[in-house]
């Protein structure tokens, strides 16, 4: 069984994803968890601290993803595939949280942090996988790096928007995998 805490993290992630941060209060969040507003500020401070803390958990995990990336792939050129498809898979996951960042990002100056760090480091990771990939022979070495990893992590922020907001349109994961590693292999 959940812990309090847990509940509240969770329905706080369902209301923030379907009525944004402006449409939810606290006053939600206890009723749907079945507890009182004073067992919220038992565990929080308020309402901001709450998102900061289902957006920054969303963070830490995706961080955890571009880590474990580069143990899984011996060359850079296998690395795109294994970022590309991991990262379809863990939003597939995390689409609640995803969707709360997603719809807040411009009028939340924490969610536009979170938001400018997962550019980042998409772009850092991508830019690793592509020097690896020139060194083990796998990637071209005529690429611009940071241009190239900046347009792969762009078109794949947009594919996980379209995946969030139209649900039914089929997922381009592995026709990415295609069009990245027909881009950037070694002749």
């Amino acid at each position: 069984m959940a812990s309090s805490k847990q509940l509240i993290l969770e329905n706080a992630r369902r209301l923030f994803s379907e009525n944004g941060f402006k449409g939810t209060t606290i006053a939600q969040i206890a009723k749907t968890s079945n507890v009182t507003d004073a067992a919220i500020y038992r565990h929080y401070r308020s309402k901001q601290q709450i998102f900061d803390g289902i957006i920054n958990d969303f963070f830490d995990d995706f961080s955890g993803l571009m880590d474990s990336i580069h143990e899984r792939q011996k060359t850079g050129y296998c690395l795109i595939q294994t970022l590309i498809l991991d990262l379809d898979a863990f939003l597939d996951e995390r689409v609640v949280e995803l969707k709360v960042i997603m719809n807040t990002y411009t009028v939340m100056p924490s969610a536009r942090e979170v938001m400018e760090r997962i550019y980042a480091l998409l772009g850092q990771t991508l830019e690793r996988c592509l020097e690896k990939g020139m060194r083990d022979e796998t990637v071209r070495d005529d690429l611009d790096v940071p241009a190239t990893a900046s347009l792969i992590a762009v078109m794949l922020i947009g594919m996980s928007r379209r995946q969030l907001y139209w649900p039914e349109t089929p997922n381009l994961a592995q026709e990415a995998v295609t069009f990245c590693q027909r881009s950037i292999r070694s002749r």
